[in-house]
């Protein structure tokens, strides 16, 4: 996929109703459930989770970049009729999180490995305009911070048939967590959660390993 440059103020280009979205070139991915059953690694982490095989019903994702030079944007779209933001003991929101690696032979299957790590934004949809910076270096390890130097913004809409969520955040970046350069590429996935169906954690959608993205000059 490709992050254009949008001549754009960082508040616009933050917005879901930018106008100036209508230029980027938008890349539909096939999602599929994360796969749990008969992982090994998943079940020393959760034993409930490894036996999972009702997730995943998210099954296609719309995804568009662009960046003004100071922040880097990544709009996302994807049908949801219920649109589930409340939680409870036996209730779960949706969510949706963009991936990217912090080296370069990091797995976007495994969420990263011991000394491998991977960063990503992630939204839930009971926390309006906030998202959670997470470094992960493998199933069970993820770690939610914010970053109040370099936070990560959220924008998000439901208009009855699709959530449309753009995550954004200043282009440069603390040695641990990903830097974003104009005219250097990145390797960017994905994954959404369908709270309606109970997932959370590992039970989720998936776009599957990291694929390349060019930040345009």
């Amino acid at each position: 996929m490709k992050f254009i440059r949008i001549a754009a103020d960082d508040k616009a280009l933050a917005s879901v109703e930018f106008d100036g979205w209508q230029q980027a070139p938008v890349r539909t991915f096939p999602l599929s459930p994360t796969p749990l059953n008969g992982n090994p690694l998943i079940k020393k982490v959760s034993p409930f989770l490894e036996k999972s095989t009702d997730h995943g019903t998210v099954s296609s994702l719309d995804v568009a970049g662009a960046h003004n030079g100071s922040i880097l944007a990544v709009r996302l779209s994807w049908a949801s009729d219920k649109h589930d933001r409340m939680a409870d003991l036996d209730q779960f929101v949706d969510g949706a999180a963009v991936m990217f690696p912090l080296a370069e032979n990091a797995s976007a299957f495994t969420m990263g490995a011991p000394g491998i790590p991977v960063n990503a934004w992630y939204w839930k949809a009971n926390l309006d305009n906030v998202a959670f910076d997470v470094i992960a270096e493998g199933y069970g390890t993820s770690g939610r911070s914010r970053d109040h130097q370099r936070p990560i913004h959220c924008d998000a809409r439901h208009d009855g048939k699709y959530w449309h969520v753009v995550f954004s955040r200043v282009q440069a970046g603390a040695s641990e967590r990903a830097i974003f350069e104009p005219g250097s590429p990145t390797r960017v996935a994905f994954a959404i959660w369908d709270g309606g169906n109970r997932e959370r954690a590992g039970r989720k959608s998936f776009s599957g390993d990291f694929v390349p993205a060019d930040i345009e000059a």
